[in-house]
């Protein structure tokens, strides 16, 4: 009986690694990656950007001068979420999707739009950044 169990484990293991795979490999092979908001601002974006991060858990991730990268999570039970802002000038655009981790194939998902996959990592990031997207007076995600 706990050799059953033992290999009912590792074979419920396998298929769950298989199945997060197959969606990270259906989110590469989509016809979208991100959502993308460009617009122009004669002021910085940075202090209305980095507040948003801090309220909501949003660690910064990579800091390109005019592009910053934040992500939400680690990909341990759900996908992160990630957010690239960016300005150059009055010119500025936020990126954001998820990112699912299959170990073999790793795949990026707009946060917008329907359907069944990273439903709830989709919906809880698209949330945020809706209310980044109106402090920035920028029309909502989808």
């Amino acid at each position: 009986m706990f050799t059953t169990a033992i290999v009912g484990g590792i074979l419920g293991g396998l298929g769950g690694l298989g199945a997060v795979n197959v969606m990270a490999l259906i989110a590469k092979n989509g016809p979208k990656h991100h959502d993308t908001v460009q617009f122009t601002s004669q002021d910085s974006i940075w202090p209305k950007v980095d507040g948003w991060a801090q309220r909501h858990g949003y660690a910064l991730k990579n800091d390109g001068g005019a592009t910053r990268r934040y992500q939400k999570g680690k990909n341990l039970l759900t996908a992160p979420v990630l957010l690239e802002a960016a300005q150059q000038g009055n010119q500025a655009s936020i990126k954001a999707y998820i990112q699912i981790n299959g170990f073999i194939v790793k795949g990026d998902m707009p946060l917008s739009g329907g359907g069944f996959m990273a439903k709830v990592p989709r919906a809880m990031g698209k949330k945020a950044v809706n209310e980044l997207l109106r402090e920035l007076g920028q029309p909502e995600l989808a």
